[in-house]
C-alpha cells in the first residue's frame, strides 16, 4: 500500500531542493513548528526521535461460549483482557549532544510502534552508537576530524546506556517475551510493561506472548538502558545505521493525528484512537497552569478568611468598649441611688416616743 503524503507544496518544493540532509538545524525546526499539520517524510536523516509515551491497548476477543463480556482467557480464578503494548515517539529536529535531549519536536503527531520493535531499535541503536563511539574515542581522539561520531557527545549518552554495567543481566533480556518463574506450578512470563509514569518497565504476565498481566512485583534492575532510550534523543543523523534505524521505526509506525492513523493502516484495535483517548490528559503545561490557578484560589481564600475573622474580632471589641466606656466613669453608686425620694403613697411611719419625752 502507498504511503498517503499530505506536504504542503510549499514544503515538498523545500526539501526537494535542498535534501533533508543538508537542511539546517533552524530549517527543519521551522519545518516542525509551522508545518501545523502532518508531513509525510521520506527521510530521516537530518532529523531525530524522542520517546513520549507507553500505551495498553486492548486487544479485540472473538466471542465465545465462555467468555465473560468477550474476555476468553481464564487467569487465577476470573477471566481477562489482553492488551498489547505500545510506546509513543515524537519527530524532532537535531539534538543536543551535551544533555540528550531533541530539539523542536512536532508534538502534534504521536507516532506509536509495538513495543518490542521500538525496544529492539532503540537498543540496536545504542548498541551501535556507542561501539562506533568507543572506537572512534577510546583512544582520545577528540580532535580528529576523520571521526565516525562525536566523541564529546556520545560518550555522555553511552556512559547513561551502559551506567548498569555490560554483563547483560538487565532489562535488555526482556525487550520479548520470555520465561520468568514458576510458583505453585504456575509458569510466569517477563516482558515489556507500561509503568505508571509512562514509562517502560519489566512486568509479569500469565501467558506466553505477555498480553495478560499479574499482580506479580516486576524484577528490579536498574533500567539504565531503557532509561537512556526513553530519555535521550536518537539522532538520526549519527550515521547510517542510525539514520536506517530511525527511518525503519517511521516507517513501522502508526501516524497518529487526532486519534487517527494518517497512512490509513489502523485495525480493528482501534490503536490512534486509544493513544488519543489515553494521552489526552498528559499535558503537562496545562496541568501546571491548573494546578497554580488552585494554588491562588486557596491563597486568596485563606487570605479573605483571615481578613474577616480579624475584623471580626475588630469589631466585637469596638463594640465592647464603646458599651461600656460610660460606666468606668461613673462612681459604684450615685447620690441618687442613696437619697432616694419617699414614694408618697407609702404610709409615713410615726415617730417613736423615748421615755424619757425626747422624740426619736
Amino acid at each position: 500500500m502507498g504511503r498517503i503524503s499530505l506536504v504542503p507544496l510549499s514544503l515538498v518544493a523545500s526539501i526537494a531542493a535542498v535534501g533533508a540532509a543538508s537542511l539546517s538545524s533552524n530549517q527543519i525546526e521551522r519545518i516542525l513548528q509551522n508545518n501545523g499539520g502532518y508531513s509525510q517524510l521520506d527521510d530521516l536523516t537530518g532529523y531525530s526521535l524522542s520517546y513520549s509515551n507507553c500505551v495498553r491497548v486492548k486487544i479485540p476477543q472473538e466471542q465465545d461460549d465462555d467468555a465473560v463480556e468477550g474476555n476468553v482467557n481464564f487467569y487465577n480464578g476470573r477471566y481477562h483482557a489482553q492488551y498489547q503494548i505500545f510506546a509513543t515517539f515524537h519527530v524532532c529536529g537535531t539534538g543536543n549532544g551535551y544533555d540528550q535531549t531533541c530539539s523542536a519536536c512536532d508534538y502534534d503527531v504521536e507516532y506509536t510502534a509495538d513495543v518490542g520493535t521500538f525496544l529492539e531499535a532503540g537498543l540496536g541503536y545504542y548498541e551501535d552508537y556507542c561501539g562506533a563511539c568507543q572506537n572512534a574515542c577510546g583512544r582520545r581522539r577528540l580532535e580528529d576530524a576523520d571521526a565516525a561520531v562525536d566523541c564529546n557527545s556520545c560518550s555522555n549518552a553511552c556512559a547513561s546506556y551502559s551506567a548498569g554495567g555490560n554483563d547483560g543481566n538487565d532489562e535488555s533480556m526482556y525487550v520479548g517475551c520470555q520465561e520468568g518463574f514458576a510458583e505453585d506450578g504456575v509458569q510466569y512470563y517477563y516482558g515489556p510493561q507500561c509503568s505508571e509514569s509512562g514509562g517502560i518497565v519489566v512486568g509479569v504476565f500469565y501467558d506466553d506472548e505477555c498480553t495478560i498481566k499479574t499482580k506479580h512485583d516486576p524484577p528490579q534492575y536498574g533500567y539504565y538502558k531503557f532509561g537512556a532510550l526513553t530519555e535521550g534523543c536518537l539522532d538520526c543523523s549519527a550515521s547510517e545505521d542510525a539514520a536506517e534505524t530511525c527511518n525503519g521505526m517511521y516507517g513501522d509506525s502508526f501516524h497518529c493525528l487526532n486519534g487517527s492513523d494518517q497512512q490509513g493502516q489502523d485495525n480493528d484495535m482501534k490503536v490512534c484512537s486509544t493513544v488519543k483517548t489515553a494521552l489526552m490528559h498528559v499535558d503537562y503545561s496545562n496541568v501546571k497552569k491548573r494546578g497554580s490557578a488552585a494554588a491562588l484560589f486557596v491563597e486568596v481564600f485563606l487570605a479573605l478568611l483571615s481578613l474577616s475573622l480579624f475584623g471580626g474580632i475588630l469589631l466585637l471589641t469596638y463594640t465592647y468598649y464603646i458599651r461600656h466606656r460610660g460606666d468606668k466613669s461613673q462612681p459604684m453608686l450615685s447620690s441618687e441611688d442613696i437619697h432616694e425620694e419617699e414614694d408618697e403613697d407609702e404610709p409615713q411611719s410615726e415617730p417613736v416616743k423615748a421615755e424619757s419625752g425626747t422624740m426619736v
